[in-house]
């Protein structure tokens, strides 16, 4: 499926249905090769309907990880509405797009401009949410191990964070999925 079979609407009028992998793919692709406007997709990925913001959140990550400058710029907006998302599953999205972005910044993969805007943005929003999320029961395992890594990376700069994490993670652990505790054994041994 690829935007020349589509108007926008149409487009926009496909995510209110489920789709398979491959047809997010494609509208991904689509989205990506047209350079359409990803702030629509964005507003719908936080609409009360849930269908609609999980599919477009779908969408919208494929997008995003075909194209890093796309994510240096988006991932300010991402972080800034991280903290008011309900959805479980656009949580996940997001999450794992701001883990990727965070990481591309830590590793100097990241535009300047994107490494300049998060080192001077308020992070405590996202720090606050990403230590709620990992430590409520209710929380996704997916969830809870992208707001690990999102930690751990943010711990690169805030020492403090570094400090908490260790003793938060082992009390987690207990409790974890296998593949949580995976993550917090090597995020541990990161850390150490």
């Amino acid at each position: 499926m690829y935007i020349s079979e589509f108007n926008i609407q149409q487009l926009l009028d496909r995510l209110n249905y489920s789709m398979t992998k491959k047809e997010v793919l494609g509208l991904a692709k689509a989205f990506a090769d047209e350079k359409l406007d990803l702030d629509l997709l964005i507003s719908r990925s936080c609409c009360e309907d849930s269908a609609l913001a999980f599919h477009s959140a779908w969408v919208l990550e494929n997008i995003l990880l075909l194209k890093d400058d796309a994510l240096d710029y988006y991932l300010p907006k991402i972080i800034e509405l991280l903290p008011r998302v309900k959805s479980p599953s656009v949580r996940r999205h997001f999450a794992k797009l701001i883990a990727i972005g965070v990481r591309r910044v830590v590793e100097k993969k990241a535009s300047k401009a994107c490494e300049r805007e998060l080192w001077t943005t308020d992070l405590e929003p996202l720090e606050e949410v990403c230590f709620k999320w990992f430590v409520e029961e209710s929380t996704r395992p997916a969830v809870k191990a992208h707001c690990l890594e999102i930690l751990y990376l943010l711990s690169t700069r805030e020492k403090w964070i570094a400090e908490e994490l260790p003793t938060i993670i082992e009390n987690q652990m207990a409790y974890g999925s296998p593949g949580l505790k995976a993550k917090g054994r090597a995020i541990l041994k990161l850390l150490r």
